[in-house]
C-alpha cells in the first residue's frame, strides 16, 4: 500500500508540474515550432502557386508565338494571372498569420475567462 501512496503523489507532483510548465512549453519551443509551421505553409503555397516564375516569365511569349499579338495576349494573361495568384497567397498568408496569432492569444484569453468566471462566482 505504500507504494501505491507514493506512485499516487508522484502522478500528483507530476500533474502539478505540467501544469506550470505548459505555459512555458506554449510560449518557447511550442510557439517556434508553431511559427516554424506557419513559414513552411506559407512558402508551400507560394512555391504551388509559383507566382515568381509567373512574374520571371511575364514578357516570354506564351506557345512560342512571337507575333506582337500573341505577346500582348501573353503578357495580358500572365499579368491577369499573378494577380489572381497573387491575391490568393495574400490571402491564404493572411489566414496562417491569423491562426498563429490566436495560437498565441489563445491561453491568456482562456486564462482570463477562468479568473473572471471565479471571481464572479465569488462575488455573487
Amino acid at each position: 500500500m505504500d507504494a501505491a501512496h507514493r506512485a499516487s503523489g508522484n502522478i500528483m507532483l507530476e500533474a502539478v508540474l505540467d501544469i506550470v510548465r505548459f505555459p512555458l512549453w506554449w510560449y518557447s519551443s511550442g510557439l517556434l515550432r508553431t511559427l516554424r509551421f506557419a513559414k513552411e505553409m506559407i512558402i508551400g503555397y507560394e512555391r504551388s502557386l509559383a507566382v515568381g516564375i509567373w512574374v520571371k516569365n511575364m514578357f516570354v511569349p506564351m506557345f512560342g508565338q512571337y507575333d506582337w499579338q500573341s505577346r500582348i495576349i501573353s503578357v495580358f494573361m500572365r499579368f491577369v494571372n499573378v494577380i489572381g495568384r497573387g491575391i490568393g497567397l495574400l490571402v491564404v498568408s493572411i489566414v496562417i498569420v491569423m491562426i498563429a496569432v490566436a495560437y498565441m492569444v489563445l491561453p491568456i484569453v482562456a486564462g482570463l475567462m477562468v479568473v473572471y468566471s471565479a471571481l464572479s462566482a465569488l462575488v455573487g
